[in-house]
């Protein structure tokens, strides 16, 4: 049997080596192999389905692993329970007692774990002042915002002084303008644990705009892990360039066999018939229906090798003057197209 984890120690890096869970024959995750180190931000991203909350109820202990091993610092906690492993789990509902104040939901989980009553008092007033709620420490949840009530179930599971953190899509319930609010406060939050860090979200900006590294899954398979921008530029696979990205990119089947890969915010346009550069290319298109965006504009053209969406700043004087049903031309740079093989998905480098 596996030992308990060493919860009072120092944070190690978490290392995932081949794990997987089966159920029946549903493999919900295969071989999955990562390393976060301490202080590191992982998202896990990735469509409803793919394996990131299976990933989760696994390091929390919730569900057994059917294969690998999940390494934390100097310990293995593959088979400890849940509550000797040193980690925090946030959902993305609060699970906070409404009859209680912020400050007795907060002391509580301490109260429980035999905590002394002096330790417990300076460790709340901590996390009160990183999370800015010294002010609303006497209120109950109902007097609380979203994001309030989201701060006060992240200052619980800080006060467990995880060696781990785990976050279930904490920022599903708030509106879009405060969970842009939120984000780099809660990047500031979840660094000064100097733990390691997992973020489950399938909401890309929060995880290009939060995270250190993303890994994507898909189907219980992990497709790439990297920094936002290598996700970004230099794609794995066709999957891994069509969830990055608003608007998605554009995929075209040009030549036999192969997928060009545009991303709409490098298309140009020009008027129908104008030649393009030696170093570009060009396809006839038609324009379908136009978005005002505020500053940009999104076209959607139909052409011989399928739909494509440009994306265009408002004063582009030929863009913001056509009208539905219009040829033009729209033009890119040969360096910046992604090339995928038309069946296995997996990027081609240019030769």
């Amino acid at each position: 049997m596996t030992a308990a984890a060493n919860t009072n120690g120092s944070k190690g890096a978490l290392k995932l080596q081949q794990l997987g869970r089966r159920v029946g024959r549903q493999q919900l995750l295969e071989s999955l192999s990562l390393t976060v180190q301490p202080g590191e931000i992982l998202a896990l991203l990735g469509p409803s389905g793919c394996g990131k909350s299976t990933t989760l109820r696994l390091l929390a202990g919730l569900d057994p692993a059917s294969s690998g091993q999940i390494l934390l610092g100097d310990d293995d906690i593959t088979a400890t329970p849940p509550a000797d492993r040193g980690v925090a789990l946030v959902f993305q509902s609060y699970a906070l007692y409404p009859h209680l104040s912020v400050e007795r939901n907060l002391s509580l989980g301490p109260e429980l774990r035999g905590t002394r009553p002096e330790l417990i008092k300076e460790d709340i007033n901590r996390v009160l002042d990183l999370l800015q709620l010294q002010d609303l420490r006497h209120r109950k949840p109902a007097g609380l915002s979203g994001g309030q009530r989201q701060r006060v179930a992240l200052g619980r599971a800080l006060l467990r002084r995880p060696r781990l953190m785990l976050l279930d899509e904490p920022m599903s319930n708030l509106d879009a303008k405060l969970r842009e609010e939120l984000r780099a406060e809660l990047q500031h939050i979840l660094r000064s644990i100097g733990a390691p860090v997992i973020y489950v979200t399938h909401d890309q900006h929060e995880a290009m705009g939060l995270a250190d590294r993303i890994a994507v899954l898909e189907r219980g398979q992990l497709q790439q892990v990297g920094s936002a921008e290598e996700l970004y530029r230099r794609p794995a696979n066709s999957f891994v360039a069509g969830f990055l990205g608003n608007p998605s990119i554009n995929l075209l089947s040009l030549r036999p066999g192969l997928l060009i890969g545009l991303r709409p915010e490098q298309l140009r346009l020009a008027p129908a018939g104008a030649a393009p550069a030696s170093t570009e290319t060009s396809l006839n298109a038609q324009l379908t229906t136009r978005e005002w965006l505020g500053d940009r504009l999104l076209l959607h053209l139909s052409s011989a090798n399928g739909p494509l969406k440009v994306m265009r700043p408002s004063s582009d004087t030929l863009a913001a003057g056509l009208q539905p049903g219009a040829h033009l031309e729209v033009q890119w740079s040969r360096g910046d197209a992604l090339c995928f093989d038309a069946r296995s998905g997996e990027r081609i480098e240019p030769s």
